[in-house]
């Protein structure tokens, strides 16, 4: 019993980990997840859900639906991504600002998520496996390929902010593709709702219920927005699943690449004039880059993530059998 406890405190603390990332513009809780060697694990136990798995829950047949896939699981992890996301989201409003009035303290945080990313490349990097020199090469060229296109796609400008709920289709669709790209390492769904214009109006509802603000047009236009959130991840995990089992060094080779060319959206200064009080700006953000490149790389040796792969391989044979 108390193994499984550790187990779940684990998760539920990756969980919160992966919520505080999402909550940042240009890094993805997916990049969280394969670092902390539970990426796979998620993915199989995301595409697992289906029309039975449904069935059986409605018709509470626990016991089945826990042997179908990860149940147990998939609830901790998502409790503690929901609990990080909603206290992570309002705390980075403001300490990252709105897009027209940056905080001051902005270049310190994408320093911290920068060195972080640095980090995580490095370690996506060795869990790619190449069968041969040839495929090695392809392998290569995919992680060039997926660092240009993360390059190109975090220059993109933002489109006009909304500033009122929008009607329940485009919110439904932006929670479909903001989820997709947030359980793939370096495509941060914060930042596709930054370009899309809608960032600071979806991260601003948590804020605003937080205070008792909330209008109800609002709560209608944010559960459009999660239903999206909830039908894209359904969808998308059952290719990634594939991916990864089929393709698993190209896939994690372009995923790197999404990494390091979605640095450039974390880059501490993007351009824009912020007033600081801080002196040595720039030797504090250096700094804050090398000590989260390092805590990445220690929880990463305390992690050891081939544990968790084990795992991993444990379920998916029990599946099989």
């Amino acid at each position: 019993m108390a193994p499984l406890k550790i187990d779940a405190i684990r998760h539920f603390l990756c969980g919160i980990a992966m919520g505080a990332a999402d909550a940042v513009p240009g890094i993805s809780g997916g990049t969280v997840a394969l670092v902390l060697g539970i990426y796979r694990r998620l993915v199989d136990a995301v595409s697992a859900v289906s029309a039975d798995a449904v069935r059986l829950l409605l018709k509470r047949q626990w016991k089945a639906l826990a042997e179908r896939f990860d149940f147990w699981f998939l609830v901790v992890l998502l409790g503690g991504i929901v609990c990080g996301l909603l206290t992570f989201v309002v705390v980075l409003h403001e300490l990252i600002g709105e897009a027209d009035h940056p905080a001051s303290t902005r270049p310190f945080v994408y320093a911290v998520f920068f060195g972080a990313i640095v980090a995580s490349g490095f370690l996506v990097a060795k869990m790619v496996r190449p069968a041969s020199t040839g495929h090695g090469i392809l392998c290569l060229l995919s992680a060039v390929a997926g660092g240009v296109f993360a390059w190109w796609l975090t220059g993109l400008p933002a489109l006009e902010a909304f500033d009122a709920a929008p009607n329940p289709i485009v919110s439904f669709l932006l929670g479909a593709i903001a989820i997709c790209a947030m359980i793939l390492p370096g495509i941060s769904g914060s930042y596709l709702l930054l370009v899309f214009g809608a960032y600071h109006y979806f991260s601003g509802v948590p804020k605003a219920l937080a205070k008792g603000e909330i209008v109800l047009g609002d709560l209608f236009a944010f559960a459009c927005f999660a239903l999206g959130c909830l039908v894209g991840l359904l969808s998308f995990s059952k290719l990634l699943k594939w991916l990864l089992h089929q393709h698993e060094a190209v896939t994690l080779s372009i995923m790197g690449g999404f990494m390091i060319g979605a640095l450039r959206k974390l880059w501490p200064w993007q351009g824009d004039e912020i007033e600081t009080p801080f002196a040595n700006e720039a030797a504090i953000c250096f700094a804050l880059m090398v000590v989260a490149a390092i805590v990445v790389l220690v929880i990463d040796f305390l992690a050891r993530p081939d544990v968790e792969e084990q795992i991993d391989g444990d379920h998916s044979s029990q599946r099989a059998s």
